[in-house]
């Protein structure tokens, strides 16, 4: 039981010292962002290390002085965006100051306790009046997209500008009702046309890793994959012709599925040793090595699959072509094996255990699932 105890405190010391080397380490960062003149940035870094220990005094220290500093520095950069009325960019500098108030305020008690003689904690009023603040300006930021001719980039940003300003004050003015309008706007509706020769498990492949692609990404609320019409995608890819259900036309060819048959190399390298024995002579027992060859056999069997998608994105309202590429997958496998023959040494074995390759099918499904992953990526990056 004794000795239980004794190992649990050395863990557990362990475990404390981890903790001091993460906070002091990002100590150190903060530190080197002061020097930049990086306010901001090191109160970050200051609160994250108070987080992991509320009781690192070093920190504490940096973070009291440095939070100040970092509020003037996100203040001063919404001026200097005010002067020249870039609502965007203002709105950005307010997240630095919503995120730095945030961080101090949901900070941890016993950080509170020790900062609030020199830190004045904000109330939760405050903080809904700085997200209005924020929801006006984000208006004012997606207003300036307002009655332009937009490409697929800027309807985004417009739409984005607007979803975060609902976020932030949904009840102002008619924030709600505009982002809406950019919704309808911003949003890509995608039909995927692939060629004859495509078996149907690699289009169902390929759509759901595009669909799932895109559901990682931050666009994933603007992007919509609808069934295949084929007679309505080929006159909206041949006229260019964008309407309610399709404004994104891909095509997609499988190029060639080619497979390399099972084949085996063969190499032979001889080997020898030495046998001794007792030959009688003249002057008695003597003991003589005699040489021996014996023949190491070594096979390598291998046997690929290879697969080959090219693909054309068009934005069907422009005309433009948004993203294309030809992406290869391969499917493989090798094993190599020995056997031996002749005068083998004692104890050495007549050889290893030959495996059986993959299938083809087995090849087939890996070499399509390299080139898929592929694929899907750049078309969900491009869309």
């Amino acid at each position: 039981m004794k000795k239980n105890k004794v190992i649990f405190i050395l863990l557990l010391e362990l475990m404390l010292m981890g903790c001091s080397n993460a906070e002091e380490k990002i100590n150190s960062e903060a530190v080197m962002e002061i020097d930049r003149g990086n306010f901001i940035k090191a109160s970050y870094l200051l609160n994250d290390a108070i987080r992991i220990n509320p009781d690192y005094l070093d920190g504490m220290v940096n973070y009291r002085n440095v939070y100040p500093r970092a509020l003037d520095q996100a203040v001063e950069k919404i001026g200097e965006y005010q002067k020249v009325s870039d609502y965007k960019l203002e709105a950005y500098a307010y997240e630095d100051l919503l995120k730095l108030k945030n961080n101090y305020y949901y900070a941890d008690d016993l950080v509170h306790q020790k900062l609030s003689l020199s830190l004045e904690i904000l109330t939760i009023e405050e903080l809904y009046k700085l997200k209005a603040t924020m929801g006006e300006v984000y208006y004012s930021a997606g207003n300036e997209l307002e009655d332009r001719k937009l490409n697929r980039a800027e309807k985004r940003e417009r739409y984005f500008l607007y979803e975060r300003g609902v976020e932030l004050s949904p009840k102002y003015k008619d924030l709600a009702d505009r982002r809406e309008k950019a919704y309808e706007e911003a949003l890509v509706k995608a039909m995927i046309e692939f060629s004859k020769n495509t078996p149907v498990s690699y289009r169902i492949n390929l759509e759901s890793q595009v669909k799932g692609n895109v559901a990682q990404g931050e666009k994933r609320t603007l992007i919509r994959l609808v069934p295949l019409d084929g007679k309505r995608f080929a006159d909206a890819w041949e006229n260019n012709k964008a309407d309610n259900i399709i404004n994104t036309g891909i095509k997609i060819n499988l190029n060639y599925i080619t497979s390399t048959p099972e084949s085996v190399k063969k190499s032979v390298i001889p080997l020898t040793w030495y046998e001794q024995y007792v030959a009688n002579t003249k002057d008695g027992p003597v003991v003589k090595n005699i040489k021996k060859t014996y023949f190491r056999h070594d096979f390598y069997k291998s046997a690929d699959v290879r697969v080959s998608f090219t693909y054309i994105m068009k934005d069907l309202s422009t005309g433009e072509i948004i993203g294309s590429g030809t992406f290869d997958g391969i499917g493989e496998d090798s094993y190599g094996w020995s056997d031996f023959s002749g005068n083998l040494p004692k104890g050495q074995a007549r050889g290893t255990y030959v495996r059986k390759l993959k299938s083809k099918k087995e090849l087939t499904e890996m070499a399509l699932a390299d080139a898929v992953s592929k694929i899907s990526q750049d078309i969900s990056d491009k869309i």
